[in-house]
């Protein structure tokens, strides 16, 4: 029996929407790019199963990176993340605190769920062309904002964008970055059969969405 179990954590595909929520009279920006720092692909490598916990899910540590949006020309912009495919294992999400809506699985062994993973977005991260910001959340398709006031793993339907000021409104920039966390967890070894080395995949897309 292989005593590691294998990681190849294939984090984030990104993708760019064109979709608006602004009136169609208003010109969208020619072009605007989001770009991962640090590299779209989280391999965790082999990871021995004394690591791992026969009872509980076991968190792994968590990864950093950035995420850059870049326009020709300044633009509002909202980030929309895609949603859990249901595949996440219950155990694991507790184990990160998160709710079934923003947990993403990492694959099946046998049928069972291996994990769970999520993105945590970094609240003092956050700048607008290089000067701090604040970033806003809206769960109302862009009614109504509000601040994020501490480092948040949100749900597919909500709406992340940066702030100026105190306006709890989308401001525009050219450059709009913010740091992320991927937080992992393993599901409890007694749910898993892991008679042979598992891969380990699960994937999170991002949209841009013009305000």
């Amino acid at each position: 029996m292989n005593p590691y179990l294998k990681l190849l954590h294939a984090l984030l595909g990104i993708t760019l929407s064109t979709a608006s929520l602004a009136a169609p009279s208003v010109p969208q920006p020619a072009n605007c790019r989001i770009h991962l720092g640090g590299a779209a692909t989280v391999d965790y490598g082999r990871i021995k199963r004394n690591l791992l916990r026969a009872a509980e899910a076991a968190a792994l540590p968590p990864q950093q990176r950035s995420v850059t949006v870049t326009c020709d020309q300044p633009a509002a912009v909202a980030l929309q993340q895609s949603s859990g495919d249901g595949s996440a294992s219950p155990a694991a999400s507790i184990r990160l605190g998160l709710a079934p809506d923003t947990s993403h699985g990492i694959g099946l062994v046998s049928g069972k769920p291996l994990g769970a993973f999520a993105l945590r977005w970094r609240r003092d991260t956050a700048t607008l062309d290089g000067a701090p910001a604040h970033l806003i959340v809206s769960a109302d398709g862009g009614t109504t904002w509000r601040q994020m006031d501490v480092d948040t793993v949100v749900g597919a339907t909500d709406l992340i964008a940066w702030e100026r000021g105190e306006q709890h409104l989308p401001a525009s920039g050219h450059t709009l970055t913010v740091g992320v966390l991927i937080e992992t967890a393993i599901a409890p070894t007694s749910t898993l059969y892991l008679g042979r080395e598992a891969l380990l995949d699960g994937s999170i897309s991002l949209s841009a969405i013009f305000q």
